[in-house]
């Protein structure tokens, strides 16, 4: 798998320097917004949230066409606007217990073989796609064609991912339900604490990925180095989600946390009259 990675690294590299820098820069800005602010975009958060949900559901259940995907993205929209606090409890804990999933069932197969062909060829056979065309050191690719080439290597990683977790042992499985146990409880518990902290678990995730994107177009190897020092970025991603949380729980008290600052103010108001 790690290999695919470097593969698609080294063809990220010649992506055209618009696919990267631009892109790079609005999903940083992106993802500090939602790291330091995930509270105060709590309905833009659920709707997507509820989005994305509605649209893994879908996809899970069968073959459908576009229409009646995009029907169903956009009624989990609503609803995760509606239900913020519910969707992103839901959303968190099934993002904890894939993320545990992942990572727990990670490295059982080292197949690495290139080949060219479609979606369904890659999702069968579980082959890596390659472009010998733009191996060159001096290529350039064009907006279409790295589109195709994400579009394609993104297959290739789920197919690799959902064949490791269906060989994946019981003990796997085990471990992913009692995350997800510990994070419905923790959600249900403190639920603003659960909720920040997934707002800076996604807006960490974010402003690495903008960084990633950027570094590509430096050719800096993003992927080499974060793999030689995976400890310390795993560190310093885990501080940067802590302190995400704090600053979102200090800047976006409670309702009743306000209620109590503002009721002094109040008969203060009513003494002087």
């Amino acid at each position: 798998m790690f290999e695919a990675i470097e593969y698609y690294q080294s063809l990220a590299e010649k992506f055209d320097s618009r696919i990267l820098t631009v892109p790079g820069i609005v999903v940083v800005i992106l993802g500090l917004c939602i790291w330091l602010a995930g509270l105060r975009w709590r309905k833009v958060l659920g709707a997507l949230a509820g989005g994305g949900i509605f649209a893994a559901a879908v996809v899970c259940i069968g073959s459908f066409g576009v229409n009646i995907v995009l029907a169903v993205i956009f009624i989990g929209i609503v609803v995760g606007a509606l239900i913020e606090k519910t969707t992103l409890g839901i959303f968190g804990t099934a993002a904890a217990a894939v993320i545990v999933l992942v990572i727990a069932s990670a490295g059982l197969s080292s197949d690495t073989e290139y080949t060219s062909g479609s979606e369904e060829d890659l999702l069968s056979q579980h082959y890596c796609p390659s472009w010998p065309e733009y191996e060159y050191s001096d290529a350039v690719i064009n907006l279409p064609q790295a589109a195709e080439i994400t579009r394609k290597m993104a297959w290739y990683f789920t197919a690799r991912a959902i064949d490791n977790i269906k060989s994946s042992s019981i003990i796997v499985f085990a471990v992913t339900v009692i995350a997800a146990a510990v994070a419905g409880f923790i959600a249900v518990l403190v639920p603003r604490m659960f909720i920040a902290v997934t707002a800076s678990s996604l807006g960490s995730v974010i402003i690495f990925a903008g960084m990633v994107i950027l570094l590509f177009y430096k050719v800096s190897k993003p992927v080499n180095y974060i793999a030689e020092k995976s400890h310390f970025y795993a560190m310093a991603l885990t501080i940067m989600i802590v302190f995400g949380a704090i600053v979102q729980l200090v800047l976006s008290p409670s309702a009743c946390v306000k209620a109590a600052s503002d009721k002094p103010a109040d008969e203060n108001k009513g003494d002087k009259k």
